[in-house]
Parts: C-alpha cells; structure tokens; sequence
C-alpha cells in the first residue's frame, strides 16, 4: 500500500499518519546522543533569489539552523537580489553563532557580497574567487 498525501495547500503535501506498528520506542535515551557531534548541512540554490523566493529561503534556513551545527550556502549557481534574502540569510547566521554554530556562504559574487553585507556581518562570506576554494 503506497503513502497518501492530501494537499493542505497549494503548495505542501503533507503525509498520511504513520501506522501505530511504525511507531517503535527508543532503545536508548536521546540524551545519550554524542554532544561533540556536528550536523553539517549544505544548500545548493539556483537561479535568481528575489523577494518572491525569501518565504522559501527563510522557512529551509530556519529549519537548519534550528538543528544544524554549521549551515553552507553555496552561492555558485544563484545570485541574491533581494535585501529580504539577505535579511532571511544574516537571522539563520545570527540564531546559529548564538548556539555555537556558523553559517558560511561560498561562491559569493559582488553582488550577492553587497546584499548580504547590507543584512550584517554574522554569516562568514567566501568570494567565487577564493584562492581557499581551489584547495578543494
């Protein structure tokens, strides 16, 4: 028998509930979770990052940096030109430096630097020319 999904919307699937015999009990605490442990999590957008596309960008940087150690945007393919992205961009930084964390932004064009440097300074910028980013 295959998942249903009912539309909440015009754009969210959202899944059927999970058959009680899925639901299994942990065997071990989740306190017992390594605390030195990173979660590292890369995005990959594309394409032009305008006001129409920053609900999107805040609502997946939000998400991560609820629960990622380190948040990378690469910036390669896409180009920000939205101060709304910026501003989605330096929260998402600003939430993880206050639990530890970083967002660093790769691939950063001039343009992209100047909308992100109007947002603030707590996501770490790497230019599409950084010689950092040839060791790789």
């Amino acid at each position: 028998m295959g998942t249903v999904l009912e539309l909440s919307g015009p754009e969210l699937p959202v899944r059927a509930p999970v058959p009680a015999a899925a639901n299994r009990k942990r065997t071990r605490p989740a306190a017992a979770a390594a605390e030195d442990a990173w979660l590292t999590a890369t995005i990959r957008p594309a394409g032009t990052i305008g006001r129409n596309d920053t609900g999107r960008l805040r609502a997946v940087l939000d998400a991560l940096s609820a629960c990622a150690s380190i948040v990378v945007l690469d910036l390669q393919v896409a180009r920000l030109r939205s101060p709304g992205a910026g501003e989605a961009i330096e929260d998402a930084a600003w939430d993880l430096e206050g639990r530890g964390g970083c967002l660093v932004c790769v691939n950063v064009d001039t343009e992209s630097r100047d909308c992100l440097s109007a947002a603030g300074g707590h996501a770490v910028l790497i230019d599409d020319t950084s010689p950092l980013l040839a060791l790789g």
